[in-house]
């Protein structure tokens, strides 16, 4: 029998394969204003971080007071294109679905924007598997800092003990945020994540597929 009754998952790269609707909209975003994009691989190695912070590592000439505009060009980019291009890993689906016939409660954390999160959510057919939905929002402090564990996840689920919450991530910020709030977490080492910087955070486990998480939520 599981002993987590509680698992978080991150989206990027943990659920659904995003980099190329990730890559897709930060280059038209700096073709936008005619700035050279990065490479796909230096995009896609900024994939977990909120995007404030990842256009200033992209772009580091960037003036303070031209993010929100950088900003919501991307967005307007994924909410025309970017979303086509996202699906799910194989196996995914079935592994909530595991997890749901054997009572466990699911959640979702991403650095995402919590209204692109919901909706991909729901385009792809998984939204109805989770208690739970969290994403950038403006006002919520993002991962990994474990103020959202404290003040939202652990309140909501207060028979839970910390032994019985497990974090499913692919960067070192899902695993940092996980070992700041003091629960498990399984690394998804088919994402998206730093080899190096994950495995010198110590996850509690490895899967190298989705659909290895069966083993974690059977009855």
């Amino acid at each position: 029998m599981s002993k987590y009754k509680l698992i978080i998952f991150d989206f990027d790269g943990t659920l659904a394969i995003t980099h190329k609707a990730i890559v897709f909209c930060f280059t038209k975003t700096f073709e936008n204003f005619n700035i050279t994009p990065p490479t796909a691989d230096t995009i896609i190695g900024t994939i977990g971080i909120n995007l404030p912070n990842t256009f200033k590592i992209l772009h580091p000439a960037i003036e303070e007071s031209a993010i929100p505009e950088w900003v919501e060009t991307y967005r307007s980019y994924y909410r025309a294109e970017g979303e086509k291009q996202v699906e799910l890993f194989t196996g995914a689906k079935q592994v909530l679905q595991l997890a749901c016939q054997s009572g466990l409660s699911l959640g979702v954390f991403s650095n995402k924007h919590v209204s692109f999160v919901d909706l991909l959510l729901q385009k792809l057919k998984i939204h109805s598997f989770f208690d739970l939905i969290l994403g950038d929002n403006g006002e919520i402090i993002m991962k990994p800092n474990p103020a959202v564990f404290h003040s939202i996840i652990k309140p909501l689920f207060p028979e839970l003990d910390n032994s019985q919450i497990l974090m499913v991530g692919d960067t070192a910020i899902d695993l940092l945020f996980a070992k700041n709030a003091g629960i498990d977490v399984c690394w998804a080492t088919y994402g998206y994540g730093d080899r190096d910087q994950c495995l010198a955070l110590e996850p509690t486990f490895a899967i190298d597929d989705i659909s290895e998480l069966a083993v974690f939520v059977q009855h």
